[in-house]
């Protein structure tokens, strides 16, 4: 049922901003309008992507007392949320803005289901990948409809997220959509040479820089579980 997998190493800049309950046509109009002359380069598709912590929830800890470093481990996959095709585990490390991404295909050589038992199967090839170092457990899953875009100089990159549902995983054996979370995400990324070149046109986009963690955001619907 398993096949070999393969890794790729990449690292970015990324910079996002939280818009909270906007009109998403008007969030749409003001990345084309913006200084940076985006485009939409690829057909808007939905992603799925299911997060993995250890038990002491380091992960969201980290995010909430803003460490500058950690790193987040998830599964992510495209298109049905109840239907796990062509899963890629992925392992990112953040120090302030500036991310490092390592993406392994998993490789499965059959579609598996969104349920207890499909994501127990992503558990231990997640562990053995990582050489069972840490022992991660399954805690949320995310699932939104994405945006691509890319400037017209072609060295940055910016998706939108919106539709947000998320599920709470850890616990629970039946697994259902809890929350439906009524903002988009934009995320500009791009080489860090360019960090000025960004910093220096982003004026006409009106929202504030945010730490935001679509991980956070579907796990703290049970702060207190998560923090004690």
């Amino acid at each position: 049922m398993i096949k070999n997998s393969k890794a790729e190493l990449i690292k970015r800049f990324e910079r996002k901003w939280l818009f909270n309950g906007s009109n998403i046509e008007l969030v749409k109009l003001a990345i084309i309008r913006s200084k940076f002359l985006f485009n939409e380069v690829y057909s808007p598709r939905a992603v799925n992507s299911i997060y993995f912590d250890d038990c002491k929830f380091s992960s969201i800890i980290q995010n909430l007392d803003g460490v500058k470093r950690k790193v987040k481990y998830r599964v992510r996959w495209y298109g049905k949320s109840d239907i796990i095709q062509n899963p890629q585990l992925e392992i990112k490390s953040k120090d302030g803005y500036i991310t490092q991404k390592k993406t392994i295909n998993l490789n499965l050589e059959r579609d598996i289901k969104f349920n207890f038992d499909g994501v127990n199967l992503l558990k231990k090839l997640i562990l053995k990948n990582i050489m069972y170092q840490k022992n991660l457990v399954p805690i949320a899953s995310t699932h939104y409809f994405r945006h691509y875009y890319l400037s017209a100089n072609k060295k940055i990159r910016a998706t939108l997220d919106s539709n947000l549902r998320s599920s709470l995983l850890y616990g629970y054996t039946n697994y259902y959509f809890k929350r439906y979370i009524n903002n988009q995400v934009l995320e500009f990324k791009y080489d860090n040479t360019f960090d000025n070149f960004v910093r220096k046109n982003l004026k006409n986009i009106t929202s504030r820089i945010s730490k935001n963690s679509k991980y956070v955001i579907s796990a703290i619907e049970k702060p207190i579980s998560f923090l004690s």
